[in-house]
């Protein structure tokens, strides 16, 4: 570049100007001068001032930062002295060699060197000696450097270095006085002149060290101790390799000697090429682009780099490693451009070949952030090769519509597009579309920049909320900040609302939700690895947790796969994320799991204590051999007897209570797989394809549910369904859709759904949105068929204000996720740890019946059905929400208020049949659907209810003014209690209103005779014969009716329900603390 060019363009100048910050603001003051003349007049005459000893010395110095830093000091009297070299190098191990940064080659730790050093006038002849006596010593010096105060002339230079070395093999180096005073003052090594030849000037270079500069300077010495004190050079870790561009980095801005930045950018380079990831290399050459041409304007450093930095990118499918490329490219481009200059680098190729990447990338829609940043480097790429302003229009427009397509994309850089067009404002700010395109990205930077501080507000409350056991109310809020955060600059912060509410949800028991929130945050982190080749510690806990997730869920394959990749990541980390605790923990479940399996499905396990030994996981190896009857292979293996104590041992870790109740194993190896939910104490299956994308929209579905109606409970809405069983059917049509059909004319409700155009490929942008609307009109439409829906006040509060909608619409499509982090064929691959491979030892089972037949498990405790009435108020234990799982909630499914309400109950009718048994008959408007009700129950209890499951209660005295009024409920009895917290108790209430109590007196009296009835509907009246009396067409043979007064029903009593607010009940005059006007003053208070 001539010195008129460089007059026109500088590219520090040019950046220094926009980008001030990133400049050294320090004052650099030169008292004094030490001008080259002056110096060079010096070197000249050590010789007559005896100075040979100092310049030996300078010149060790000197060499010390520009050619090798490890060379020996010299202990011989004089120059030369009895070891024939007045330096040499010494050998240096190669991690010990990677931490220079002066002097840096690539052979001098490695190689023997010598160095002569003379002051003498006849130079060439004492070099001559010099190098003789050095190949004379044959201890294998490959390279030999004459260093002279004296001038070479470059012609007799060359030919002595020539003839040297082929007079004695060595390559052969002279240095002169001009390289002296080149180095000297390229480098500002002015100093090292006058402290070592005691040089008589007055020169001073002092620094007035800017506040910028102070702060850079502090963090640089604290990177700087932290390498020198804690990395270790022959096992440095992936997060250690920053450190070492870091202080590269600081260097240039510090503005440092230009060989000190040089030399720390090769240092760091060396290192990331060894230790570190190719994003990290990538890095490396990209910083040394860019620094070498803005802070060093050196463009064959800068060519180089960019070369480098292509070659990186040239294996990648990400956009953002290709930006750096593109960004690289506009900077060669413009340079080209302003300087008239031919380049050294094909870069004709290189920018061919980035386009046809970038077209590559910005095609592939099923990662559309990928895609869309792809298409933004396209535009950019296009801005470049513009020749007027006005020719910039199309392009801008184009970013804008792009922009508008990323809004609720987490992974397109937005921050990065508004920085880089905010900067071009004084070259565009006159075209129309530019001054669109920043308006529209300053009024989304303000909306953005407030949605997060929001939202942050909103995640810290959640975080408080689930510290002070409150996990409903933490869904809540965490939930309302994740569509906030929901943006690539603060990636960061979604992460940790995914990782805080899926502890949310897995500590109320819903899995589903917890695994889908946690398996996006996986995606997430993911993505940094598939952009920036990043590896961290929060990756390994993350797919650590899931790993614990699918083992609750009894997903052993799919939790193996996570616990391998725990173990890959944690191994590129160098360090141990996951304790030897935490191992333990997971080999233990994985053992109970296997143990509590039946002896039919621990028969399918024969593959697995191989797969189990690979992940070292030998414990539960070691349980699976025992189960399958491989005693004598564990008593080798283990070193352990097959005994009582060791069967003592299994037992204990079968039965032992890890706070969680596990799931049964579920391999789903069959054609069709199932999935299993607890929602608020209703049983969900659902059934599917065993093929991807079905198994994932199978588990988007329970997981949408769950997150959805997760807070039902402090919502105080209740589900009257007890089952819902969902069918998954694949369709062979083309395109993607997606529709069901309810089918609520059974007993349980039933969702059928038909997907077509379903593969791995269809949930770009459009195909997510397509599923996001269906998972949107499927919660709607369930809403009112399983909820009990009084107000719609608690409905909009909860979809509308909680956000329950959006906090799981989000999650629920997130197809490609688990593609995303563990790779396409999931299924696949969990599927084959099952199955036999060859060179894999597989262990078919050998026993005839259960290893544990003689140890029968304790079976669950049933509460006592002759229930005590509490006192008062209920414990809080058991009223506030915030204590209650899911799992502790169950609702009693035998009456169906859907088949109910369709057959709409009218009366009572009793009857008398030949056999003296009487009948208790309901009424029902609608007489089709009321013989469904019936015939539901006769398949629930069967025709002699059976374990007196159904419940028929009389209610007399509810109307002192009416006597003769009654009330029937029809409800279910209470069998099993569990340890359920929280039981919905469904039940049918009926007022009856006759004139006279004659009828129901004389029905109760035949009831009392024969100790049972009949218990029927109106159409089994109207066709009943004799002969079918036992065969459930007269009803249902009850022998449990009970009758009350309604004066006894108090406020903790099972059948306050009967008792309505405006009861004015009969109340015998000798009961003076009738229990049911405590019950009235509660409903009415």
């Amino acid at each position: 570049m001539t010195e008129e060019q460089k007059s026109k363009f500088s590219p520090k100048e040019f950046l220094q100007r926009r980008r001030p910050e990133k400049f050294s603001d320090s004052v650099v003051t030169e008292i004094g001068i030490l001008e080259r003349p002056v110096l060079e007049h010096f070197l000249a005459k050590l010789n007559t001032r005896n100075q040979e000893l100092q310049f030996e010395d300078f010149a060790k110095r000197l060499c010390e930062k520009v050619i090798c830093p490890n060379l020996l000091e010299q202990t011989g009297p004089v120059a030369g002295g009895d070891g024939k070299t007045d330096t040499q190098t010494f050998p240096v191990s190669e991690q010990n060699q990677l931490l220079w940064f002066e002097g840096i080659n690539d052979s001098s730790h490695k190689e023997r060197w010598a160095f002569a050093v003379s002051t003498r006038v006849d130079w060439k002849v004492k070099c001559r000696q010099d190098v003789i006596k050095i190949q004379q010593t044959n201890r294998g010096y490959t390279q030999a450097f004459c260093i002279t105060n004296q001038y070479a002339k470059s012609n007799q230079r060359s030919e002595l270095e020539d003839s040297l070395k082929t007079d004695t093999g060595m390559d052969v180096r002279i240095l002169d006085i001009s390289w002296i005073l080149d180095q000297i003052y390229k480098n500002k090594l002015e100093y090292l002149a006058i402290e070592t030849l005691s040089m008589p000037v007055q020169f001073k270079r002092e620094r007035c060290v800017g506040n910028n500069d102070y702060q850079k300077q502090k963090e640089l010495d604290e990177i700087t101790e932290n390498i020198n004190t804690n990395v270790n050079s022959a096992k440095i870790t992936t997060e250690q390799v920053d450190y070492f561009l870091d202080v590269a980095i600081l260097s240039a801005e510090l503005d440092k000697p230009i060989f000190e930045t040089q030399g720390m950018f090769d240092r760091a380079i060396k290192i990331a090429k060894k230790f570190g990831t190719k994003q990290q290399l990538l890095d490396a050459y990209y910083q040394y682009a860019w620094k070498a041409h803005f802070w060093l304007e050196d463009f064959e450093i800068f060519e180089e780099n960019l070369s480098e930095v292509y070659n990186c990118a040239q294996s990648s499918s990400s956009a953002s490693k290709w930006e750096s490329v593109v960004t690289l490219i506009t900077v060669h481009r413009s340079y080209v451009r302003l300087n008239k200059i031919t380049p050294t680098i094909d870069i004709e190729v290189i920018e061919q070949n980035t386009l046809k990447q970038l077209h590559t990338i910005a095609d592939n829609e099923t990662t559309p952030s990928n895609a869309l940043f792809a298409k933004t480097q396209l535009v950019i790429f296009e801005l470049n090769k513009i020749k007027s302003i006005e020719e910039s229009a199309p392009a801008f427009e184009e970013l804008l519509a792009i922009l508008k397509q990323s809004e609720r994309l987490i992974g397109f850089p937005f921050d990065k597009i508004f920085n880089l067009v905010n900067g071009v404002d004084d070259v565009f700010g006159d075209v129309e579309s530019y001054e669109n395109l920043l308006d529209y990205l300053t009024e989304q930077s303000c909306l953005r920049d407030g949605e997060v501080k929001s939202a942050m507000l909103q995640l810290k409350r959640g975080i408080k909320r689930l510290d002070s056991r409150k996990p409903y109310q933490a869904i809540k809020l965490v939930g309302k900040s994740l569509t906030l955060l929901y943006k690539e600059e603060s990636t960061d912060q979604v992460i940790l609302a995914l990782r805080v509410i899926s502890t949310a949800y897995g500590n109320v028991g819903l899995l589903w939700a917890s695994r889908a929130c946690m398996l996006l945050a996986a995606s997430l982190l993911t993505d940094k690895f598939w952009k920036r080749d990043e590896l961290n510690a929060c990756q390994v806990q993350t797919y650590h947790q899931l790993c614990w997730i699918e083992l609750k869920l009894g997903r052993l394959g799919h939790a193996l796969k996570w616990y391998e990749l725990t173990l890959l990541i944690q191994s590129g980390l160098n360090e141990d994320i996951i304790s030897e605790n935490d191992v333990i923990s997971i080999e233990a479940f994985i053992g109970q799991l296997i143990l509590n399996s039946s002896f039919d499905f621990i028969k399918r396990l024969e593959n697995l204590p191989s797969v189990l030994d690979g992940l070292g996981l030998y414990n539960s190896s070691g349980n699976l051999l025992v189960a399958l009857g491989y005693l004598d292979e564990f008593e080798q293996e283990y070193k352990t007897p097959v005994d009582d104590h060791l069967f003592e041992y299994l037992i204990k870790m079968r039965d032992f209570n890890f706070g969680t109740t596990p799931r049964k194993l579920n391999i789903n190896l069959e054609r069709r797989a199932k999935h299993f939910s607890q929602l608020l104490g209703c049983c969900i299956n659902i059934d599917s394809p065993n093929r991807a994308p079905f198994i994932e929209f199978s588990e988007g579905i329970l997981s949408l549910l769950e997150g959805a109606f997760a807070t039902c409970a402090v919502d105080k809405l209740h589900l009257k369904e007890a089952y819902l069983s969902i069918e998954v059917i694949a369709d062979d049509e083309d395109e993607l859709e997606i529709h069901h059909e309810l089918d609520d004319s059974s007993g349980k409700l039933h969702l059928e759904v038909t997907c077509s155009g379903f593969d791995e490929e269809a949930f770009d942008l459009e195909g997510q949105a397509i599923v996001q609307a269906w998972f949107k009109q499927l919660i709607f439409e369930l809403l009112p068929e399983m909820f009990m829906i009084h107000n719609t006040k608690s409905i909009e509060r909860m979809i509308f204000e909680d956000g329950a909608l959006d906090r799981s619409i989000s999650f629920g499509a997130c197809f490609n996720a688990s593609n995303n982090v563990l790779g396409k064929g999931l299924d696949t691959k969990v599927k084959d740890l099952f199955a036999h491979k060859p060179g894999s030892t597989n262990y078919p089972m050998l026993r005839t019946e259960a290893w544990d037949k003689d140890y029968p498990k304790p079976e669950l405790v049933n509460l006592p059905t002759n229930l005590n009435k509490g006192v008062g108020s209920p414990p809080e234990s058991l009223t506030n929400p915030e204590n209650i799982h899911h799992q502790d909630m169950s609702i009693q499914g035998l009456i169906k208020p859907r088949l109910w309400s369709k057959a709409k109950w009218a009366g009572v009718g009793f009857s008398n049949f030949p056999d003296d048994i009487p009948g208790l008959y309901l009424l029902f408007d609608n007489t089709n659907e009321g013989s469904a009700v019936f015939s539901d129950l006769l398949d629930e209890v069967g025709i002699n209810n059976r374990n007196n499951r159904l419940r028929v209660v009389i209610v007399k005295g509810i109307s002192v003014n009416d006597a003769a009024h009654y009330r029937m409920i029809v409800s279910e009895n209470i069998n099993d209690v569990n340890n359920n917290k929280l039981m919905t108790m469904i039940s049918r209430i009926n007022t009856m209103t006759p004139n006279s109590s004659e009828n129901l007196e004389r029905f109760l009296l035949e009831y009392e005779k024969n100790g049972r009835c009949y218990f029927g509907c109106d159409a089994m009246l109207r066709n009943n014969e004799r002969s079918d009396a036992h065969s459930g067409k007269l009803g249902i043979v009850i022998n449990n009716l009970s009758v009350r007064w309604a004066w006894e029903i108090g406020e903790n009593d099972l059948d306050c329900m009967a008792i309505q607010r405006d009861d004015e009940p009969y109340i015998p005059k000798h009961i003076d603390t009738a229990p049911v006007i405590k019950l009235l003053n509660r409903k009415n208070s």
